[in-house]
């Protein structure tokens, strides 16, 4: 997932370790599966984000969390979409990182909460595995706002759902279903205390994802709400809003 906030840890919205750690806390020697998992899934919203607006090669997109993590599935829309030069990377991370790791991509150093850009700056706002990491519902909503607010077109914003018996971020199973107070003390306990408070990680389900784009109230706009499965459960929300012509 890639991760955007005010800051690499302490105070502020996490940020993935490189590949190094990443995923690896679970993967019990299934690395090879969990990777072709990950790719697996993020080709599919990819396909999603396509069949849903048909972006022309023309047609500029802000990705909002881009990554220097060099996991196999990271950064999947630069490594796929066939349009790279219309790709702005919006990321908290250091950008000269970034630039080694993508030549002649435009990159930007911002929060996501706060864009430095104008309205309607892109035709389209694409984020992964973002919002979860972005602190209370209100911040979250902020977001939202501001994602719908600098795209032209629409927007595709996916979380982890958290009713996935499998919580991606740490690979525990079940305990995210208790209430947070409970399932955060027990992250503490067990060693995750990365994504142990509300700032870090605050993960949601349909109900709730769907409750933070009425709160924003986006005006004559279609909202469709995808889900895709790994492990036969929905593993990931995606959230479509198409904006009106």
């Amino acid at each position: 997932m890639e991760h955007l906030g005010r800051a690499r840890h302490s105070g502020g919205a996490a940020i993935v370790p490189k590949s190094s750690g990443y995923y690896h806390y679970f993967a019990f020697g299934l690395e090879s599966y969990i990777a072709r998992s990950l790719v697996r899934v993020r080709e599919e919203i990819l396909q999603i984000f396509v069949a849903a607006f048909h972006p022309s090669p023309a047609e500029t997109i802000l990705d909002i969390g881009i990554s220097a993590d060099d996991h196999r599935s990271s950064n999947h829309l630069e490594k796929r979409y066939p349009h790279t030069a219309r790709i702005c990377g919006l990321s908290v991370e250091h950008l000269p990182a970034l630039r080694s790791q993508f030549p002649g991509l435009a990159l930007v150093q911002a929060d996501a909460r706060a864009l430095p850009f104008s309205a309607g700056s892109f035709d389209f706002v694409y984020s992964h595995a973002v919002i979860e990491h972005l602190g209370s519902r209100a911040q979250q909503a902020r977001f939202l706002a501001e994602a719908l607010r600098v795209a032209r077109r629409g927007i595709l914003i996916t979380t982890p759902n958290r009713w996935h018996p499998l919580e991606t971020h740490t690979g525990l199973p079940l305990l995210h279903f208790l209430p947070a107070p409970f399932y955060r003390r027990l992250y503490r306990l067990l060693g995750k205390g990365m994504y142990a408070t509300e700032e870090t990680l605050h993960l949601m389900g349909a109900p709730a994802l769907l409750s933070l784009v009425r709160r924003v109230k986006p005006r004559d706009a279609s909202v469709h709400l995808h889900r895709v499965r790994w492990l036969g459960w929905p593993s990931n929300l995606v959230l479509v809003v198409r904006k009106p012509a």
